[in-house]
């Protein structure tokens, strides 16, 4: 229910209660002044007649005839009268037990005047008094009786009442629903509009501060907090370029340490077939004239060669550098994840690791930078064999999962490309995994760490829309797990 409408109904029901009240009150005071009018016209009549009745000498009781003239008289007033002897008898038809209580209640007082309604009818009754011996004597009692129902709030009145009642109520609602839309439920809507706007992301929306109350002030915050909010966006989107930048340095940077690295290796793998060539290229030589040795040890060069030229030609490819946007086409991860493995071979080699590589089933492609995912997947191997000093085993895992985005659980399921790192070394501990993708934060101070190469693998999956878990291996070590959406 709107503002307006609220206004409007506790208005009109407020409204009604106190028409209703005053009503009521004006019915009862009308019903009051009619009964004053009545008494007063039975206290004139009364007076009138008690002159009369106390004057004859002799009193004694009008005949019926006489007390009809009386009422045609008085205006419409029975007239009866009781003497006093009648007190000590009992009710008879011309009397009843209610007018001789009133007889018997007037003789204890004979100064007092009795007023009631009874059985629908007005009883008005006085003492009639005369002096004998110049002492009061009672003669009898004088009773003014007529209809009660013109002392009685009627049909009528309740009708006018009632109309009263809801002529205020219907030209109050109407009144007040009409100021109430005027001035509370447009300013409203008007803001409700601008916080559509807003929450669409239109920030350009500014409401004309019309008024000078509560809805006027909102208004102005109104716009406050939209200029805020668009000075806010701003910044955070010169502090995104800004680390946008920042990340493509810090990936620059740790491409180039990698290379270096795999630069080292490579050279001291490449040497051990340049040694074996050497040594059948010798042999050729001083074998020269037996055809069947020079086949066997030119077939061993070519092979050597051939291999010497596939480990520069994977260097090559992992070092070539992209100028402007790279180019985004679809990802085969299996397929990128055991050529990566492949060209790290000699380092496992090396550091006395085993591998395994779990290849899921029906993985999908992915959209994204084939050389910058596997700056990712070089990066993290890297770092996991780093981290098994005496050797161990590395396993990958590929998987297609169905969850939802970290922070965005009430969100619907999505797809996503899942890639595990597993190793066997010592594992992270639980106080830094929180800062370990922040940029030059590195465990191995005096061992070469720049402390780049999670931070850019991080930089670099959430390019591609993804994120990058972190947990302890449950036989120890640690999970690297990429997740990227199908």
């Amino acid at each position: 229910m709107k503002v307006a409408t609220r206004i409007t109904v506790a208005t009109a029901v407020v409204v009604a209660i106190a028409a209703a009240a005053y009503a009521l009150v004006d019915l009862r005071g009308r019903a009051a002044e009619r009964r004053m009018a009545v008494e007063r016209e039975a206290r004139a009549i009364s007076t009138s007649l008690k002159v009369a009745f106390e004057a004859q000498p002799g009193f004694k009781s009008p005949s019926a005839a006489e007390l009809r003239d009386l009422g045609h008289a008085s205006g419409g007033w029975r007239v009866q009268v009781f003497p006093k002897e009648r007190a000590a008898g009992p009710p008879s038809a011309d009397l009843t037990a209610e007018q001789l209580k009133r007889l018997l209640a007037l003789l204890e007082a004979p100064h007092l005047t009795f007023t009631d309604v009874e059985a629908d009818r007005y009883y008005y009754d006085v003492l009639l008094l005369t002096k004998v011996d110049n002492e009061p004597t009672v003669l009898g009692m004088l009773e003014l009786s007529r209809s009660a129902d013109i002392i009685e709030t009627t049909s009528e009145d309740r009708q006018r009442a009632i109309t009263l009642v809801v002529l205020i109520v219907v030209v109050t609602t109407i009144v007040v629903g009409a100021l109430a839309s005027r001035f509370v439920s447009r300013p409203i809507t008007k803001l409700l509009r601008g916080i559509d706007d807003v929450a669409k992301g239109d920030l350009s929306h500014v409401i004309l501060s019309e008024r000078d109350d509560e809805i006027g002030t909102i208004a102005t915050r109104f716009n406050e907090m939209t200029f805020s909010l668009r000075e806010s966006r701003s910044e955070t989107q010169r502090q995104n370029e800004a680390t946008l930048a920042l990340e493509q340095r810090l990936g620059h940077t740790e491409k180039l340490a990698t290379i270096g690295q795999l630069a080292a290796e490579i050279a001291h793998e490449v040497g051990t077939p340049l040694n074996v060539i050497a040594g059948r290229a010798r042999s050729i030589q001083k074998k020269s004239k037996d055809p069947e040795a020079v086949e066997k040890n030119a077939e061993i060069v070519a092979e050597q060669t051939a291999r010497i030229t596939r480990i520069i030609q994977r260097l090559l490819d992992f070092t070539r550098r992209k100028v402007g946007t790279p180019e985004r086409g679809a990802i085969k991860l299996n397929d990128l994840v055991a050529t990566t493995m492949e060209l790290l071979a000699s380092q496992f080699a090396a550091a006395k690791v085993k591998t395994k590589f779990d290849r899921g089933e029906t993985i999908p492609s992915v959209a994204g930078d084939s050389d910058r995912m596997q700056q990712v997947l070089i990066n993290l191997m890297l770092n996991a064999v780093q981290a098994m000093h005496e050797g161990g085993t590395l396993a990958v895992e590929t998987r297609l999962v169905r969850r939802t985005r970290p922070g965005l659980e009430a969100s619907a399921e999505g797809d996503f490309v899942s890639i595990a790192i597993i190793d066997s070394g010592t594992g992270i501990p639980a106080g830094i995994k929180d800062k370990i993708f922040d940029p030059f934060y590195t465990t191995k101070q005096g061992q070469g760490g720049t402390g780049l190469g999670l931070a850019v693998c991080s930089g670099i999956v959430k390019e591609h829309d993804g994120w990058i878990d972190v947990e302890d291996a449950p036989t120890g070590g640690s999970v690297f797990r990429v997740f990227v959406p199908a």
